[in-house]
Order: structure tokens, then C-alpha cells, then sequence
């Protein structure tokens, strides 16, 4: 098993601290995470909302981290190539390959943020053909021999790719939630997977994770390449009631937010919302059984118990999201701890290997 850190970076004014210290705040968590022994640290793509806008391009922050870090890989979650040319997408990650001594992944994923393509002009319908024609010009960038390329969206003659990346590839990863088209595609071109369960009950994640590794079996791969990450919002407290207590305002606020975006209300700024939120996310009519069914906001005890569950279904990586809305550094700094110190142990692995 791996472990990742997964961060949608959303800052705002009234969290406390500066844009400035909380991008160094990030870089310090990712520097624990590294110096624990870690596998990824991750971060998303957004635009024009603090809902993730504080990062429109994962390759300026993880180059960043690059260079403060020493063994832990570093991926956007997702890069949404679809909105830009894939050429200056395939330079970016292969400059920050470089920087990182060739510690790069790259994530993909259709996108869902309405406003996004509308600033960009780019027709949702028309986003898993960019996405698809996007990463063949990226990996055979990534390849580093010269090529040129003739395509729906994008044309270029014969051009020599620089800076080359380190090892000649990128591993792929493909974000999927809701088509099985997506999941399909990802297994049928030997990509990874990354799942992220919060907006989704335990048994529909399962389902679409086995539409996944079907897939996967009937291509004829090996299960042992294949690798598939689940995330899970995180916060780690001595009680179920305690972690509750300090983490309800801000996963209602995060997930109201994403409800916010979806529905083209991103000029909202009621940013507390209500439980109304949570409610209608649960398959009950209590709204605390989005945290003990959706979430790894808990004790260590039960982290380490539902942990188990994921992996039982074949999961290799279980991704933290500890940073989320008005969570604070030094709360997400100990969860990240807790996860190390408290739950590994508990799964019978080391805190250094995860393995």
C-alpha cells in the first residue's frame, strides 16, 4: 500500500493566514509527507473560484515542491489539459521532471466545472476527444524523439521535444467518478486509477472500481501492474466525536462549494452553507453517516478499520485529503502524523515504507 497527499487548494480570505503562508504551508505538509516516507503529493486544477483556483496549473507549485523534496512523486490531480495546448502542457511536466530528478506522474480527468470551459471556450461534449488527442501528443513528447502530428484539435509540423524528461514517459493516471466510459478507457489503455469517494456511497465506489479492474483483466494485464488510488477527505482526532466536531464546518463548506461550482453559482459566497449540504450526500436521513461512510474523518482506530476495507477490494494507494476549507496547518500537519505514527502500525506497516 501507498500512501499520497491530496490537496484541492482552497484558500480564502477569513481561513487566517495570507495566500502566500498558506502556499508555504502546503510545501511544509509535502515536506512531512516526503520525509515520512510517502508516495505522491498531488494537487488539483481549477479556475476563477477558490474552490482549487489557488492552483490554475499544478506544474508552477509541484516545480516548487520539486525542489524542496527528495524521494515523495509529484502529480497534478488532475492536469485539465483540455483547456490548454497540450504542447506547453508536455513541456511544463517535462521541466518539472527535470527538476524533480524524474519524480513526475501525470493525472488526468474529464472535468466537471461548468464556468471553467465556458472562459475557455471549450465545449464540454467535446473534452474526451482533447483529452485523448491531448495526451498522444503529450507522451510521444514525453518520448523525446522528434514527431510531428495531424489532429482534430491540434496540428504542428515535425519539432524536436525539449527539455526531454528523465526516463522517457510519464506513468499516466486517470481520474474517474461517474461514466463507465471513463473507467473503461482507463483500463483498456493501462492507465492508473484514482477515485476520490466523498461524492459517492461506498457501494456505487465499488461498483465503478470493478468496472475498472474488469476491464483490466479482460485486456490481459497483470493484476500486479495495475495500481489504483482512492481519496478520502481526512482528519484524525482521539474520538469519532472530536474529529467530527472540528471538521463538519469545513467539509460542509468544501462540499457546498463544489455544489456551488457544479450548479453555476460560483458568484455564491455563503460560504458556511448549511447541513442541507451533508444530507444530500447520505443514503440515511443523518448526516454524520457521510463521515463514517464516506470519509476518514475519525479516530485512528476506525482509519485503520475502514483502511482495510479498501484495500480487501483491491486498492493499492489510499490518498489524504487533510487541508480542506478552515481546517488549519497544524491540523493537518497532525493528521498526517496520526496516519504514520498511529494508524500504519495498526495495518501492520512501517511508517517509512508503507509496503
Amino acid at each position: 500500500m501507498d500512501l499520497s497527499l491530496f490537496y484541492l487548494p482552497t484558500w480564502r480570505e477569513g481561513f487566517g493566514v495570507s495566500l502566500t503562508r498558506y502556499y508555504e504551508e502546503l510545501t511544509e505538509s509535502v515536506k512531512l509527507a516526503d520525509a515520512l516516507g510517502w508516495a505522491r503529493a498531488l494537487t488539483t486544477e481549477h479556475h476563477f473560484h477558490y474552490y482549487g483556483g489557488a492552483v490554475p496549473n499544478p506544474a508552477i507549485i509541484l516545480a516548487a515542491w520539486a525542489r524542496e523534496t527528495s524521494n515523495i512523486r509529484l502529480a497534478p490531480a488532475v492536469s485539465l489539459m483540455q483547456l490548454r495546448d497540450p504542447l506547453k502542457v508536455a513541456e511544463d511536466y517535462a521541466l518539472v521532471d527535470q527538476l524533480s530528478g524524474g519524480r513526475v506522474d501525470m493525472g488526468v480527468a474529464k472535468g466537471f466545472v461548468p464556468h471553467e470551459f465556458d472562459a475557455f471556450h471549450i465545449d464540454q461534449a467535446e473534452v474526451p476527444e482533447r483529452i485523448a488527442e491531448g495526451l498522444d501528443v503529450c507522451m510521444q513528447f514525453w518520448a523525446g524523439e522528434p514527431f510531428s502530428h495531424t489532429g482534430k484539435y491540434f496540428s504542428f509540423d515535425r519539432l524536436q521535444p525539449w527539455p526531454p524528461t528523465v526516463n522517457g514517459s510519464l506513468p499516466i493516471w486517470n481520474a474517474a467518478s461517474n461514466s463507465k466510459e471513463s473507467f473503461v478507457s482507463a483500463a483498456e489503455r493501462g492507465f492508473h486509477l484514482m477515485m476520490n469517494h466523498y461524492p459517492m456511497s461506498a457501494d456505487s465506489l465499488a461498483e465503478k472500481f470493478g468496472w475498472y479492474c474488469e476491464t483490466w483483466e479482460r485486456e490481459g494485464r497483470r493484476t500486479s501492474d495495475r495500481k489504483a488510488m482512492v481519496a478520502f477527505m481526512a482528519h484524525i482526532a482521539d474520538t469519532e466525536e472530536q474529529a467530527i466536531d472540528e471538521a463538519k464546518a469545513a467539509l460542509q463548506e468544501h462540499a457546498g462549494a463544489f455544489r456551488k461550482v457544479m450548479r453555476r453559482e460560483q458568484w455564491d459566497t455563503d460560504y458556511a452553507d448549511d447541513v442541507s449540504v451533508l444530507l444530500g450526500m447520505c443514503e440515511d436521513d443523518d448526516w454524520r453517516d457521510v463521515f463514517r461512510r464516506r470519509t476518514l474523518i475519525c479516530s485512528p482506530e476506525q482509519a485503520a478499520e475502514r483502511i482495510r476495507r479498501y484495500l480487501d477490494l483491491g486498492f493499492t494507494e489510499i490518498s489524504f485529503i487533510a487541508r480542506y476549507a478552515g481546517l488549519t496547518h497544524e491540523q493537518n500537519m497532525t493528521t498526517i502524523r496520526r496516519i504514520s505514527e498511529e494508524v500504519l502500525p495498526m495495518l501492520g506497516l512501517t511508517a517509512k515504507s508503507a509496503e
